[in-house]
């Protein structure tokens, strides 16, 4: 007999059709993603069985995540996680953490964008921020989700300003493109978002991008937008994408699924995508990946404890 060697006998691959679960509806950003990763594992060639996006929205992401955890120890099931895969258990939406699942991979950081009316008195971020330190209440600003990445931004730029974020006036829309509308309609003073729903508006010269959540300037479009840091403010936050697995993965089904977002990562199909969508490459794995969800979970308390919405100890 011969017996195969460690390597090989450890080795898995995918024997029946993988799902990847966007906890968005049919066209959200989430699955957009779903979408663009089920194509490029597809179109390289990089798992042997069909790919298809399952989507499963609602609950602020927790759906989702119920749902990938009915499969147990199964690698043909992945989710797209993001921040709200710590934000959700300190905030008491629920009891799982972010241990509870398998993270497999960071594949990279969409940064905030904060926009005012190009008619708008607030010229510069570092003046928008000194006006909401001395009157928090007196700026109303758009999100989509509270406690969500860009919430988050947000919190830790008037924070570092010195203003009270428990007296922010924050208002919730479905979506980023409704609270952009109800910025150029004079409903609301400020948005903070994602960029890709706000680029077309930037562009036209209706909106200013006073700030944006990056560690550096960005490349393109972009590049006229200045950072935090670049206005004496040390406030950076990302609304990064990873994939997830359910609980109780092996190393072998974990090294599966980090040697596919390698190989993806490495793409030209990627690359465009990173490009074409304002996203930035960043990716992440094994230990780099645990130290970085560790810190994310330590900056989730502090600054949603500093919000008031985090319940969890």
């Amino acid at each position: 007999c011969v017996f195969p060697g460690p390597a090989h006998a450890q080795a898995w691959k995918p024997e029946k059709p993988i799902e990847i679960i966007a906890a968005s509806g049919p066209g959200g950003s989430t699955d957009k993603l779903a979408r663009t990763i089920q194509r490029i594992i597809q179109d390289e060639k990089l798992a042997p069985v069909a790919v298809s996006v399952v989507n499963k929205p609602g609950g602020n992401q927790t759906l989702a995540r119920a749902y990938l955890n009915q499969h147990a120890g199964d690698a043909h099931y992945i989710d797209l996680g993001n921040p709200t895969l710590i934000a959700n258990q300190v905030m008491g939406l629920t009891p799982q953490r972010y241990g509870d699942f398998t993270p497999i991979a960071v594949l990279l950081d969409e940064y905030t964008v904060f926009s005012v009316r190009a008619d708008s008195p607030y010229k510069t971020g570092a003046a928008l921020l000194k006006h909401l330190a001395q009157q928090p209440e007196s700026v109303s600003i758009g999100i989509t989700t509270r406690g969500g990445a860009n919430h988050v931004a947000l919190a830790l730029a008037a924070k570092a300003a010195g203003a009270d974020v428990k007296r922010l006036k924050i208002v919730s829309f479905k979506s980023n493109s409704e609270s952009i509308t109800a910025l150029l309609g004079g409903h609301i003073d400020l948005v903070a978002s994602s960029a890709s729903p706000a680029m077309g508006h930037f562009q036209q010269g209706r909106t200013r991008i006073v700030a944006i959540s990056s560690p550096k300037r960005m490349t393109g479009a972009l590049a006229q937008v200045p950072t935090w840091k670049e206005q004496g403010v040390a406030a950076v936050n990302s609304n990064w994408r990873a994939l997830v697995g359910p609980k109780g993965l092996s190393a072998a089904q974990i090294a599966y699924w980090e040697e596919v977002a390698g190989r993806m990562a490495k793409s030209d199909a990627w690359k465009k995508e990173l490009e074409s969508n304002f996203w930035e490459h960043h990716l992440l794995r094994g230990q780099a990946l645990r130290d970085f969800l560790e810190a994310e979970n330590k900056e989730a308390k502090d600054i949603l404890g500093e919000l008031g919405i985090a319940k969890s100890s």
